[in-house]
């Protein structure tokens, strides 16, 4: 008898049967405004979120306002007139008994109690600044190190009180869409160390309206384009290079609709910096579309270098960064720095960006400051800063204009992750999200990677973040977390014009094409006995794929094999095991010797045995699927 793997349901699916559920008693129920139904939590991955709702007879507006422990921090939103009113609230405190006014158009008023658990949440050391500057909004950090339970993806308000917090293994950057809605990465890994299957469109509840599944899945940044598609990092082939793929994204259909790969572009063994390897030669960790110039800008860790090329033709328009080691036939591309004063070159950077009058801010890591291991400088003597360098293209010539951080020394050093905002000139944030000690010293280590090196002994590994925003050089607000790392922050607002929430079940759009088959034949014999324990096998059957999880001897020749009456389809699983010098995300422990492989269920049909082909041995799972 077949035994027949059952599919996991993916989260959107489990978000509309919680939305149908309180929605079916809504409308089998008599809530008024006076007795409304309160769902705590509706879309499973906010507890600092919930809906209330009830039901009019006229239509009317809705104005809510979230009680702050201080009037300072209420947060007020008016939703447009309806008779059935399902109003999402963003901005709940845990450990703490809630109050939500209600205010209808008429003037009828109401008042809900929300009381509301402590989490397990990092919270906020200290923020130093004052509700005059910082307003209504929250700095959200996205946590870069979610194997520590305690490290969410958070907001904080001006008081440094938690606010917002998802609790779903989500990393990477938290931009805010024309729309209103959040884009983030998808929850779902497509490879390790930390690639995932795409982008999500989600709203502060946590609502997932939009998944874009990517071919070559999604790493690090994105960002939307005038026109509303997407700009994201992703990959070509895993196999053969990692982080060198841009792509844009329709915005309607999800598809991947044109391309850029690095590896036509730059050369990929010069210029390397301290952490560069032979897969993840480049590691882009930011895109950038400037409309002046019609250019993408990207940051290259592993060449310590800045780059800008032609959207339309590819073509390289300048390198910013230490020119060392690149060889004379690349000079051309260079800045001369002009500065009359203190100028540093940029290290290992990340979150590079252009702004309005063309001068080029980014997050300057300043891991080791130097192409040459004998001249190295250690973390403790290191600093990380925030650096706006000022270029004239025609000139090709330099001059650093701005920096925060390097005062700071080694207590704002981050060897990895961060960004910096642009808000006006003048008025920036620089987040240094990676600091690590180990024994009270500053580390190169990265945050992420140190929870698997020193996982026995923790209690010696202090991770921190601090984010600063600076306004005409005064230090305007200052926050600092510890307890974990945070891969970038944002300062965003909970409810504003643009406040977009909408009922139905979220679109799974894009994808990731129909997964080839081997080519070759294949020769085995079939194993006598059960799959060796050894290998951990893991067979998980989601709506889009089949995820298959296992530890394998390097090098193995592994396939997994689908056979029905009339033939049978292999799939070659790589058991190639690839350097990994900059795990800027760290979702699970992971040792060389596992591996995952997903095999897209677009052009399937069919009902199928599955078998594990292993070094020639052919194994029953004793599962089948069902197409």
């Amino acid at each position: 008898m077949s035994n027949y793997l059952a599919t996991e349901k993916h989260l959107i699916t489990l978000q509309a049967e919680s939305e149908e559920r309180f929605l079916a008693e809504l409308r089998s129920g008599n809530y008024t405004l006076e007795n409304p139904l309160v769902v705590e939590n509706p879309y499973l991955i906010n507890p600092l979120a919930a809906v209330i709702c009830f039901n009019t007879e006229e239509e009317t507006t809705a104005q809510i306002t979230i009680k702050g422990k201080a009037a300072e921090g209420d947060l007020t939103h008016t939703f447009a007139a309806a008779k059935e009113h399902v109003l999402p609230i963003y901005g709940l405190y845990d450990n703490y008994e809630n109050t939500v006014v209600i205010v209808l158009g008429s003037g009828k008023m109401s008042q809900v109690n929300i009381k509301l658990e402590e989490l397990d949440v990092n919270k906020a050391l200290y923020c130093h600044t004052t509700s005059e500057y910082f307003g209504k909004d929250l700095m959200i950090i996205s946590t870069t190190t979610p194997l520590v339970d305690s490290a969410k993806t958070v907001g904080f308000d001006y008081a440094g009180d938690l606010r917002w917090v998802i609790t779903n293994k989500q990393s990477w950057d938290i931009k805010k869409l024309a729309n209103g809605r959040l884009l983030h990465t998808s929850y779902r890994t497509m490879q390790k160390p930390y690639y995932t299957v795409g982008l999500m469109e989600m709203d502060f509840c946590g609502k997932i309206y939009k998944e874009y599944r990517l071919p070559g899945g999604f790493h690090h940044d994105a960002i939307e384009l005038e026109n509303g598609n997407l700009l994201a990092a992703s990959d070509n082939d895993f196999e053969e290079s990692v982080e060198d793929f841009v792509v844009e994204i329709d915005r309607k259909t999800g598809e991947v609709i044109k391309s850029w790969d690095l590896l036509n572009i730059l050369p990929r063994e010069k210029g390397n910096a301290g952490d560069w390897n032979y897969h993840d030669w480049f590691h882009n960790n930011s895109v950038w579309y400037d409309k002046a110039t019609n250019s993408i800008t990207m940051s290259g860790r592993h060449k310590d270098a800045i780059i800008n090329f032609d959207y339309d033709t590819s073509k390289l328009n300048w390198i910013l960064g230490d020119p060392e080691g690149w060889g004379e036939e690349w000079q051309n591309y260079f800045f001369k720095n002009v500065t009359k004063g203190d100028f540093d070159w940029q290290y290992e950077q990340h979150a590079a960006r252009i702004l309005p009058n063309g001068d080029v801010f980014v997050f300057d890591n300043g891991t080791y400051r130097s192409k040459h291991e004998a001249t190295w400088v250690s973390p403790e003597e290191n600093f990380s800063r925030g650096v706006i360098y000022r270029i004239d293209t025609d000139k090709m010539e330099i001059e650093q204009v701005w920096q925060y951080g390097k005062e700071r020394g080694a207590e704002f050093y981050s060897p990895y992750i961060c960004n910096v905002d642009y808000y006006s000139e003048g008025h920036y944030m620089i987040h240094s999200g990676g600091i690590a000690t180990y024994r009270g010293k500053h580390t190169d280590g990265l945050g992420a990677m140190l929870l698997n090196k020193y996982k026995d002994e923790l209690i010696h590994l202090t991770l921190e973040s601090i984010t600063v925003e600076v306004l005409n050089d005064e230090v305007k607000y200052e926050l600092k977390v510890q307890g974990g790392n945070y891969y970038r922050a944002r300062r965003l607002s909970l409810y504003d014009e643009t406040t977009n929430f909408a009922l139905g079940k979220g679109e799974f759009l894009g994808g990731f094409g129909v997964t080839p088959e081997f080519g070759l034949k294949v020769k085995f014999k079939d194993a006598e006995g059960e799959i060796p324990a050894k290998h951990n096998l893991s067979l998980i059957l989601e709506e889009d794929r089949l995820a298959l999880r296992a530890s394998f001897k390097e090098g193995s020749e592994v396939f997994l094999e689908f056979k029905d009456e009339k033939e049978a389809k292999f799939y070659s699983v790589p058991t190639v095991v690839h350097d990994v010098t900059a795990a800027c995300v760290s979702f699970e422990e992971q040792n060389d010797n596992d591996f995952q492989f997903y095999l897209s269920r677009e052009g399937l049909s069919g009902d199928y045995q599955i078998y594990l082909n292993i070094d020639n041995k052919r194994y029953a799972t004793h599962y089948s699927v069902k197409f």
